[in-house]
């Protein structure tokens, strides 16, 4: 069972889709519209933090999760050298 999980494809239309980080798995609409439009990549983590809705359980609690989250969308962008 994971504790966060994400999804992305780069391109000039971005899709990223996280999981546990909500009820059911979240495709991130908004946050991808920030990076297609040049937002910056802490503007771009600033989104996903607004878009996402993480629980408290017994692996995780959500602002673990909330954290995690954004740590792993800025290391992906910035591991693959920008969006």
């Amino acid at each position: 069972i994971s504790k966060v999980v994400v999804a992305a494809v780069r391109s000039t239309a971005p899709r990223i889709a996280f999981g546990s980080v909500g009820e059911t798995i979240l495709r991130l609409t908004r946050t991808e519209a920030a990076l297609a439009g040049g937002a910056t990549l802490d503007d771009a983590v600033g989104v996903l933090e607004q878009e996402i809705h993480p629980i408290d359980d017994v692996r995780s609690t959500a602002e673990y999760r909330r954290v995690v989250a954004a740590r792993a969308l800025h290391r992906m962008i910035r591991d693959a050298g920008g969006w």
